[in-house]
């Protein structure tokens, strides 16, 4: 590949043909007569003199500052004027943009370009040395008329959600997402990357999802890829639903009746689609569905970022919860984590201890003359129950 050279100087001729020696060009910002530097070398570290004096050829070194046009009037030595150009601007310079400069970049590389395109996304800004994209969704990459590319961002590790308590109802929200899902096949590994701002899920009021009266609740949030467009789920973390994404859900149509802990619920029924958890919501309601309370906590989360720090045994201590359990009594497991209770009691005659998990009966022991001990795990959202008899000797929690 060749290119012909630029001009090394500028040369002005007069109006008799000859070099203009002592001429005098005048250099200003674009239509306007505010006076705007050129510079005597590439760097733009010395400026000329303004107006810029022609030498004894009729030349100048002029350098312009790319990005910005100007206005040249050219007068001769004895002031008069020969003409005016407007609307001067550098050359675009192709083979010195040797890459792109990065999203967000306040100090480009040097050189220009002056288109760029998306395999899919938005152009928002572009001039001759820097570009502002946003809103790229595939996995392809954005090429640049000068020469390099850029490849597609990764996904923000956290997402953006809302929800709002109104009306006695829930409203769940979501900004614009870009989310990689896998594919419907459950034998392929390919990932579709879908974008768009979903529409809100309402929770309507006397739909409890689950839920419990002035019992904290976490509700998952879950983006669905409906053939090519996101849909918002909801789903109650204590109903024990698979959330790792490493397969496909199916979803019921919420209404006020909608009171399953395990079913998850969206704005219309869908099979077999995939999914992404992108956030939670947490809150205590004095009456369950009844939604009146704001929410105590809203948490975005980029799909499974979360799912180590939720693991049984992170960031938690043994507790000795003794003076605050009771025999026969519920409990519920609102730390958003799975949590271990262990129990043990004495007896100088027959001795028992049954713990319940969600109307399930997880542990059970029975002995003469000794003093029995157990413990089971309570899932995050769970509900609990020991039924004892014989003195508590020790109940402590894992949480």
């Amino acid at each position: 590949m060749t290119t012909l050279t630029p001009t090394p100087k500028q040369q002005i001729f007069g109006t008799d043909g000859t070099p203009l020696v002592g001429g005098k060009i005048y250099t200003y910002s674009a239509g306007t007569t505010t006076p705007l530097a050129t510079y005597t070398d590439s760097g733009g570290l010395t400026a000329n003199t303004n107006p810029i004096i022609l030498d004894s050829l009729g030349q100048a070194s002029i350098w312009l500052t790319t990005s910005v046009s100007y206005k040249f009037s050219v007068y001769t030595s004895a002031n008069v004027l020969l003409y005016t150009v407007d609307s001067i601007a550098a050359p675009v310079d192709y083979l010195t943009f040797a890459s792109p400069p990065p999203i967000g970049n306040t100090t480009p590389n040097t050189g220009a370009f002056t288109t760029l395109t998306a395999t899919t996304g938005t152009i928002t800004t572009v001039n001759a040395t820097t570009a502002t994209v946003s809103g790229v969704t595939t996995t392809g990459t954005l090429t640049f008329s000068g020469g390099g590319s850029m490849t597609k961002p990764s996904e923000a590790a956290i997402k953006s959600i809302s929800a709002s308590a109104a009306s006695s109802a829930l409203t769940i929200s979501a900004s614009a997402l870009s989310l990689d899902f896998r594919s419907t096949t459950l034998t392929s590994g390919t990932v579709t990357t879908v974008s768009g701002t979903p529409a809100n899920l309402v929770v309507p009021s006397t739909a409890t999802l689950g839920t419990v009266s002035a019992v904290q609740s976490r509700l998952i949030v879950l983006a669905l890829n409906n053939a090519g467009t996101i849909e918002l789920a909801v789903v109650n973390i204590s109903g024990g639903t698979n959330l790792t994404e490493t397969g496909l859900i199916s979803t019921t149509a919420i209404a006020a009746a909608s009171n399953s802990a395990s079913t998850v619920y969206s704005t219309t029924a869908r099979t077999s689609v995939a999914y992404r958890v992108i956030g939670y919501v947490e809150s205590t309601q004095a009456t369950a569905g009844t939604w009146a309370t704001t929410p105590s906590t809203i948490q975005g989360c980029g799909g499974q970022a979360l799912t180590a720090m939720s693991s049984l045994g992170y960031g938690q201590v043994w507790t000795d919860v003794s003076g605050s359990r009771s025999s026969g009594t519920t409990y519920y497991n609102t730390t958003g984590k799975p949590i271990s209770v262990m129990i043990n009691v004495s007896s100088g005659g027959s001795a028992s201890i049954t713990i319940t998990v969600s109307g399930v009966v997880a542990f059970f022991t029975q002995i003469t003359n000794a003093n029995p001990g157990g413990s089971a795990i309570i899932p995050p959202g769970a509900s609990y129950v020991a039924t004892l008899s014989g003195s508590t000797t020790y109940w402590t929690e894992l949480r």
